[in-house]
């Protein structure tokens, strides 16, 4: 006799294993699950209500987007922050996104550019303490760049460039809340200007030019926090209270390492 239990509601416990996911990758991005943290299946288990394979599931996909990591004895653990990762996802994005300039927008989509073009003439460059401006402008350009993946009619390419947009905001926001420089995002509205005309080569003169504005903002981080954690573990060496070579300095989970 079949196991009735086994088939009476897969749809909610796939359900559950997609909300995991999600909530696992918003974490990551946003930088409430930090570079380096162990990801314990049970917990995992436990905090969604969900079975092992569920969360294995979740857990790799995250992985194939390069958000997770595991490793034989250590586990699931959040991608360390590194200057390979840098390189990894700024030559992904200038290898794929180039070719959103070729996308084919409708007469729909030419309204929902344009509107994004108003905005963002309104917006970017203002600077308002009492307005999260670069959060909304971020937003926007999010579903600029998704609107026009969705027309490349090419889904596994759309996916890696999502995954790409998403490691590259969780750089942006692991780096912005270490510093007080901030990552001033490229104005979208010149690259809309170039989808409305029909400008292919000014658009992608403009998407080549916002990677290297993000590449530049990455590597100067990266080199400002690495000068601080040298700086840091000078001063432990020089305390003279460690007492073998290797225990004067254990990384924090949050902290940058260099490959």
């Amino acid at each position: 006799m079949l196991d009735n239990d086994a088939y009476s509601s897969p749809a909610p416990v796939m359900a559950k294993g997609l909300s995991a996911e999600q909530t696992l990758k918003s974490a990551i991005v946003h930088g409430v699950l930090k570079p380096g943290e162990i990801l314990s299946e049970a917990r995992l288990c436990d905090e969604f209500a969900i079975g092992r394979g569920a969360v294995r599931t979740a857990l790799q996909r995250l992985q194939s987007s390069g958000l997770v990591t595991s490793a034989a004895r250590s586990g699931w653990s959040v991608t360390p922050i590194s200057a390979a990762e840098i390189r990894e996802v700024v030559a992904g994005r200038r290898a794929l996104e180039r070719l959103l300039a070729s996308a084919v927008i409708s007469d729909v989509d030419h309204t929902t550019i344009g509107r994004l073009c108003d905005m963002y003439g309104a917006l970017h460059g203002r600077i308002d303490p009492m307005l999260d401006l670069q959060a909304t402008l971020r937003r926007a350009e999010r579903d600029l760049l998704l609107l026009l993946a969705a027309r490349l009619n090419m889904p596994t390419l759309s996916g890696w460039l999502m995954d790409l947009w998403d490691r590259s905001a969780r750089l942006v926001n692991f780096f912005e809340a270490r510093s007080s420089v901030k990552m001033r995002g490229a104005d979208r509205a010149a690259l809309g200007a170039c989808l409305l005309a029909g400008d292919r080569e000014g658009a992608e003169r403009h998407i080549a030019a916002a990677i290297d504005q993000l590449e530049a903002y990455l590597a100067a981080r990266f080199l400002e926090s690495s000068a601080v954690l040298d700086a840091a573990a000078t001063r432990r060496r020089s305390s003279g209270k460690s007492k073998t070579p290797n225990a004067d300095h254990k990384p924090n989970q949050d902290q940058t390492r260099t490959n």
